[in-house]
């Protein structure tokens, strides 16, 4: 299929609570990202580990000639990108994304990002509530200003609430936003409510190869659409959150 200028939506953070709810859950971010003509969803998965819902999903998927990428179905307006969530020594989140790589938990934190931009991923650091500072906030800092062009980018997400600011935005790296949904009842209707938009070239062969180049050029401008979590929400997904004795590690 010929490459197309296409304005890709993208929702960089998604996690797959599950099987069951997995199939609605990418029905509803391909209705919900890719809708206006010329548009193209892309979900970035960051499964947890002893999570591979996506190996589940394959046979229904469209396969294209990478091992990470995946077209929904024929109509090629959603493609969906492996990737993983690893928890640092450190118990900060990396995200290698648009990768079939996996790798355990448990490294620090400068060996995964090495190991993961070594294997072609998007590492990307993820905002999440009280991750940033202290000790971890130091790390974090230490890890942008280590950073080579394209090798790291920051997160942010749909569970953010508007009221907090987070300085390590301002670093230059750019950031990529994504819904994160929580591991809550209802959790498919929140995939594709805060997204990063960009111009890019997509190839329908080699799609996940064509976004990473777009997204690593300097030149790249990366829009965040969506909103981010009010105070009500904020407040409230964080006590279902706790009140559900999750074991998501936030």
């Amino acid at each position: 299929m010929t490459d197309t200028r296409s304005r890709a939506v993208i929702d960089a953070h998604v996690h797959l609570h599950g099987a069951a709810d997995a199939w609605e859950a990418l029905r509803i971010a391909n209705a919900r990202l890719a809708r206006a003509p010329g548009e193209i969803g892309i979900v970035m998965l960051a499964e947890r580990h002893g999570f591979d819902v996506l190996d589940g999903l394959k046979p229904r998927l469209v396969k294209t000639d990478e091992a990470e990428s995946f077209w929904l179905d024929e109509s090629r307006t959603l493609l969906i990108l492996a990737g993983r969530q690893i928890i640092s020594a450190e118990k900060l989140e990396v995200l290698a994304l648009a990768t079939a790589a996996k790798m355990a938990d448990g490294s620090p934190a400068e060996q995964i990002v090495a190991e993961m931009n070594s294997a072609d991923a998007l590492v990307v650091l993820p905002w999440g509530v009280g991750k940033w500072t202290g000790k971890r906030g130091a790390l974090v800092d230490r890890l942008i200003a280590a950073a080579k062009p394209g090798h790291l980018f920051l997160g942010d997400n749909g569970g953010r609430p508007g009221f907090w600011p987070v300085r390590q935005f301002a670093s230059g790296l750019p950031v990529l936003s994504g819904s994160d949904p929580l591991p809550l009842p209802g959790w498919p209707d929140g995939v594709g409510k805060l997204t990063s938009v960009i111009d890019v070239r997509l190839s329908a062969d080699t799609p996940a190869t064509s976004l990473k180049q777009a997204l690593r050029d300097s030149a790249a401008s990366i829009e965040q659409a969506g909103k981010l979590a009010s105070p009500f929400r904020f407040v409230l997904d964080q006590t279902r959150l706790r009140l559900a004795g999750s074991s998501a590690i936030r």
